[in-house]
């Protein structure tokens, strides 16, 4: 009681905040309780989901058991008829021992009990030595067993053994033994070999080389090369050699040098003409140049290494071909070639009297490095793709009239190319990768559809580029300069009768309609094929600028506006500041 007394007054002295927090406990412990039951609930169904798992692939693979049980059985008891069987044939041997060795000792204790020791002893070496040496005794299975072991260990020392002897071709040259070889060709490739050392400019010096072959058993003895033979060929010839380092371009013999390393050097230094920063580039020589094969050689065949540098740092002629093209002459292939004429009848005889057709070839010298040089490097570039021509019908436009009504633009594709050159001429391209950087726009026209209208149309028709007769009736009065006609005249005069009707010559859209000066009253139109024509000295016009004409479409009449003698029309035919022969153009 004096406890709870003192412990009350301890209570009742405390301050009020600390009685406010005591008061606030009970319930703080309820909050903490129930977040302990839920926790515990969501513990609780996590571990029922877990074990609901747990139970579901316990039962998968129970059943996969059983399935995989089910489809094995006939191979199960296959199986099992086979271990079996293996098991008897593993296991007579030693039951075959069993038995035998059981009816000797039954057969020893009866020899015993009947005859006395001695003749028990007598029967039991007596099944002794049938279980050794007897048909079926361990020495004879032993033997059946060990045979085909010993007889294919033998067979494949044999064969190792075999394959062990090298046979040869055994070489004597002028009756000297000179080594082996694995084959008479090897002979005559070294005789090669040699005759091009010695026929170095035209030597006269000439060794006989007599050989003799045989076939012989070498053991593990190396046989010598075409190099080898070749060298103790000119070795035992009795002329002067030396050893010394063979030039080879493309297989053709050069002569000897003593020292390569100039040459070495400025292989190199023609190599670095071409190279350039680019990593990706491989810069090596087209011919195939040999140096570095040493050997002995004839001491007249060594050459000096100036001679040999001097000789691929220079120029040599090689024959080349052109091909003529439409409206080439003689003197403009000269032009093209850089050559006289005496210089191109020197190399095509009969080529200033023949004449030329397209697709002829001329043959030319050319010069070009000794040593031809390949450059094979990554590029990459920009490269145009054409766009397409989408037509579609408009009836505003009369039939026979085309209007563009969207031009088309080129698109863009950036190319990754392995490209080669040699000498600075690109012999191939392969495109590695092709990245499309803009779609082309295709270009759309309009064609027209709606009918011409009755009574003011020409019936003439011409084709594609041509245009036609531009007047109903009347005569070329005055061709152009270049027919005969006066000095400057760049169209035709059709004369014709006063107001006489004028036609389009084609489908196009007029781009000048009025008086225009000299011309008097003119009109020009521009056609879709690049192309304008002219009509001038006009006395009525009937179309405007803007106006899209047909082919045939009446659109003046003849007069003789402007600077004009007679009623006549002035027919031009142009493409920019360039003015054709209209009489070409007429279909």
């Amino acid at each position: 009681m004096t406890e709870l007394h003192t412990q009350d007054e301890q209570l009742s002295s405390t301050e009020p905040l600390q009685s406010h927090e005591i008061k606030r406990t009970p319930a703080i412990i309820a909050g903490l309780n129930r977040l302990c039951a839920e926790i515990g609930s969501l513990g609780e169904y996590i571990c029922y989901i877990f074990v609901f798992l747990l139970k579901k692939l316990g039962s998968g693979i129970k059943r996969f058991a059983q399935f995989l049980w089910g489809v094995t059985n006939n191979f199960r008891k296959t199986l099992f008829k086979g271990l079996k069987k293996l098991g008897k044939f593993l296991a007579r041997p030693f039951m075959v021992i069993i038995f035998t060795v059981g009816s000797a000792v039954r057969e020893v204790k009866a020899k015993k009990a009947e005859k006395g020791v001695i003749h028990a002893i007598g029967t039991a070496l007596r099944h002794i030595m049938e279980m050794v040496f007897g048909r079926r005794g361990a020495a004879v299975t032993v033997f059946n067993w060990l045979l085909p072991i010993i007889s294919i260990m033998f067979f494949v020392n044999l064969v190792t053994y075999a394959n062990g002897i090298n046979y040869a071709v055994k070489l004597t040259v002028n009756g000297k033994f000179l080594g082996y070889i694995e084959n008479e060709q090897v002979f005559d490739d070294a005789e090669m070999i040699m005759q091009e050392r010695i026929d170095y400019l035209g030597s006269r010096t000439r060794i006989e080389a007599n050989p003799e072959f045989s076939i012989e058993k070498i053991g593990y003895s190396e046989t010598l090369n075409k190099y080898q033979i070749a060298d103790l060929i000119l070795q035992n010839s009795g002329v002067s050699i030396d050893y010394a380092y063979g030039l080879y371009i493309n297989d053709k013999f050069y002569g000897a040098v003593t020292d390569v390393q100039p040459i070495r050097e400025r292989l190199e230094q023609l190599l670095d003409v071409y190279r350039t920063d680019n990593p990706t580039e491989e810069v090596e020589f087209v011919d195939d140049i040999s140096y570095e094969t040493a050997g002995l050689y004839l001491t007249e065949s060594i050459i000096d290494v100036n001679d040999f540098l001097d000789m691929i740092s220079g120029f040599r002629k090689v024959a080349r071909y052109y091909t003529v093209e439409y409206g080439d002459s003689h003197t403009l292939i000269g032009d093209k070639l850089d050559l006289t004429q005496t210089e191109i009848e020197a190399l095509n005889p009969g080529f200033t009297e023949n004449d030329l057709h397209v697709g002829d070839q001329i043959k030319m010298n050319v010069d070009e490095p000794y040593l031809s040089v390949s450059i094979t490097k990554t590029e990459e570039y920009d490269v145009d793709v054409a766009y397409e021509t989408e037509y579609y019908d408009d009836s505003s436009l009369y039939v026979g009239t085309y209007q563009v009504t969207r031009e088309g633009v080129y698109g863009v594709n950036h190319v990754t190319a392995k490209v080669t050159y040699v000498n600075g001429a690109e012999t191939s391209r392969k495109i590695l990768t092709t990245r499309t950087v803009s779609e082309p726009v295709s270009k759309q026209v309009a064609e027209g559809t709606k009918p011409t209208p009755a009574g003011s149309y020409s019936t003439a028709t011409a084709s594609y580029g041509k245009f036609i007769w531009p007047v109903d009736g009347g005569y070329i009065s005055e061709y152009t300069m270049w027919d005969g006609g006066y000095y400057n005249h760049k169209g035709i005069d059709i004369a014709a009768p006063y107001g006489t009707a004028i036609y389009a010559g084609a489908s196009g859209r007029v781009i000048q309609s009025g008086n225009n000066y000299g011309y008097g009253y003119s009109i020009t139109i521009q056609h879709d094929n690049g192309l304008q024509t002219l009509y001038a000295h006009c006395s009525s016009l009937y179309v405007s600028v803007g106006d899209t004409v047909t082919q045939g479409q009446c659109i003046a009449a003849v007069g003789q506006t402007g600077v004009a003698y007679g009623n006549h029309l002035h027919f031009e035919v142009r493409e920019g500041a360039i003015r054709h022969n209209p009489v070409d153009f007429l279909d």
